[in-house]
């Protein structure tokens, strides 16, 4: 069994949290559904699989909070953190 990593469930904490708490704030204010990729159980799942992905990659030099701010950014439509990509 693998040794457990705080970096990484810090990480994939802040990130579940992050994702679920912007899916009820969207889902709140979007009416006409025209925002529901942002707050459907697909979408979310997509997101928490790269987010697993992303946990495998975070540079040492960043905290796991530092990451997934980062991670957080690039879900909400800023630029992907090059640490994050999949090629």
């Amino acid at each position: 069994m693998a040794e457990f990593d705080w970096k990484k469930f810090q990480f994939i904490t802040e990130v579940q949290t992050a994702l679920m708490a912007n899916a009820i704030n969207v889902s709140r204010h979007d009416e006409e559904g025209k925002e529901r990729d942002h707050y459907s159980g697909t979408g979310l799942l997509i997101h928490m699989d790269d987010a697993f992905y992303a946990a495998e990659r975070i540079p040492k030099d960043l905290s796991a909070h530092e990451a997934a701010c980062q991670f957080y950014g690039g879900c909400k439509g800023e630029d992907w953190p090059r640490w994050a990509m999949r090629y």
